[in-house]
């Protein structure tokens, strides 16, 4: 009589469960546990500016920081070109990114302050979020 090994490795011991995959096993691309939290910054390297605006009946524009100017001159040309100057409001703007201290700045606050103001007249909620090139 011939003695054979038993068909799971050791005498006596069970066969195991197939491996599940580890947690830090490689996932396709895109997939929900590879994606990045979302980020006010873009990842090409650009910033990201947002203006939120609030209407006001008094007709005055208050803009936050104070040296945005433009913005909030951008602010009023958008409320006159809809025909409502007898409005105003208050206009808060933030940068993001390694492009908030580039000379792109200035023109995009312009931008995203007179889109801002355009949302908020539409019944939307009056914030923006303005994607910045990266600086070359």
């Amino acid at each position: 009589m011939s003695r054979t090994a038993p068909r799971h490795g050791r005498r006596g011991s069970r066969p195991r469960p197939p491996a599940r995959p580890s947690r830090t096993a490689p996932r396709r691309p895109g997939s929900a546990r590879t994606r990045r939290p979302a980020t006010p910054t873009a990842r090409s390297g650009g910033g990201t500016v947002r203006a939120r605006f609030t209407l006001s009946e008094l007709p005055l524009v208050t803009v936050r920081p104070a040296g945005a100017n433009g913005a909030a001159q951008a602010a009023v040309r958008a409320l006159a070109g809809a025909g409502r100057s007898h409005l105003g409001g208050r206009l808060s703007l933030t940068s993001y990114g390694p492009a908030s201290r580039s000379a792109l700045r200035p023109a995009a606050w312009r931008r995203a302050a007179a889109r801002a103001v355009t949302s908020a007249l539409a019944g939307g909620s009056g914030t923006v979020r303005l994607r910045l090139p990266p600086r070359s």
